[in-house]
């Protein structure tokens, strides 16, 4: 059974530095300080978020390594075909040590995900934007155009050698963040669509007693909360089944999680509603939703506050919308 102690990419990691390393020394020693070896992309292990659950599919042994255009031409294919005889060879065995008997060591699916890469096509794909030069990749801010689950893919996981650091310095210019007006706008959209959410249609659809649409305009104020927080601690925030999850992994906003998790869990409070007439300047104590999501939005203007990009007390987010843009335009 595999060692709890250690995650999954810690577990690769030992695998690339048992077998992968050598591997590469003997049979490319001219390009050993030129290639970038780790594990980053799709896949709950690359953000370290997997378990006994996840590996049930798209789970199998495997590193990456990224290799400048010159060098993918010259020994990409020849490195490619080594590797995936040391998967066949070692990773079985590997693979019983750490995980146990029938997990899969070498899974098809993973062809495209683990492997050699050239370093500016394996961004491109996994942005999904066009970029043809890694100069590009660290010069012009069309990266920032692609999709945020995407910037979130590019970034994670672990980089276990880049003595050449042209990988790692793409890398790192994506862990910067957004520019500091993009995050500002993208914060006055959510607040927005946070208040228009929970704190506005909730309400008015309970009192309609349309429960359908109340649940979408809370589901509307949970994605926006995790929004923000991302944003807030200059993060990017990942594909939706691990939005959650990562909120555990950020230094600001540690309260939000528990929050929202009491928030998921509550059955419809169409009892709280029951002889209400709906006034929108009146919060209805009486639903327990309504005081989680005034909890959140403190929590929320508390650290927008800090930050400098509003000030106010007023926990109806969606009044310091155009003084976060307003903000955008003056940095």
């Amino acid at each position: 059974m595999p060692d709890q102690r250690k995650r999954t990419i810690e577990l690769f990691q030992e695998f690339y530095e048992r077998y992968g390393a050598p591997m590469i020394h003997e049979h490319f020693p001219e390009y050993e300080g030129r290639i970038a070896v780790g594990l980053v992309g799709e896949g709950s292990d690359c953000f370290g978020f997997d378990d006994e659950i996840s590996r049930d599919h798209d789970f199998g042994l495997g590193f990456c390594m990224w290799l400048h255009a010159e060098d993918y031409a010259r020994i990409g294919e020849q490195l490619e075909n080594i590797y995936r005889n040391l998967l066949a060879g070692k990773g079985a065995e590997f693979s019983r040590q750490v995980f146990g008997e029938g997990r899969a060591y070498c899974n098809p699916r993973f062809d495209s995900r683990r492997g050699v890469f050239e370093i500016t096509d394996f961004y491109k794909r996994l942005l999904r934007i066009p970029v043809e030069s890694e100069e590009e990749l660290l010069i012009d801010n069309k990266v920032y155009r692609a999709e945020e689950r995407f910037l979130a893919t590019a970034v994670n996981g672990k980089v276990f050698r880049d003595d050449d650091r042209t990988f790692s310095l793409i890398r790192e210019r994506l862990l910067k963040h957004y520019p500091e007006h993009i995050r500002r706008l993208k914060l006055a959209q959510e607040m927005h669509l946070f208040s228009h959410g929970g704190q506005s249609n909730y309400p008015r659809m309970m009192a309609r007693k349309d429960y359908v649409a109340a649940r979408l305009a809370l589901d509307l104020s949970i994605k926006s909360a995790m929004h923000m927080a991302y944003l807030l601690n200059g993060v990017y925030m990942p594909y939706y089944k691990w939005q959650r999850r990562g909120l555990d992994n950020l230094q600001r906003l540690s309260e939000l999680g528990p929050l929202l998790d009491m928030l998921s869990v509550l059955c419809v409070q169409n009892n709280a509603w029951e002889g209400k007439t709906y006034d929108a300047t009146v919060l209805n104590t009486d639903d327990p939703v309504v005081v989680i999501l005034e909890q959140i939005a403190e929590l929320l203007l508390s650290e927008l506050n800090r930050q400098g990009i509003v000030k106010g007390s007023d926990t109806f987010l969606e009044l310091y919308s155009a003084e976060a843009a307003a903000g955008a335009s003056g940095t």
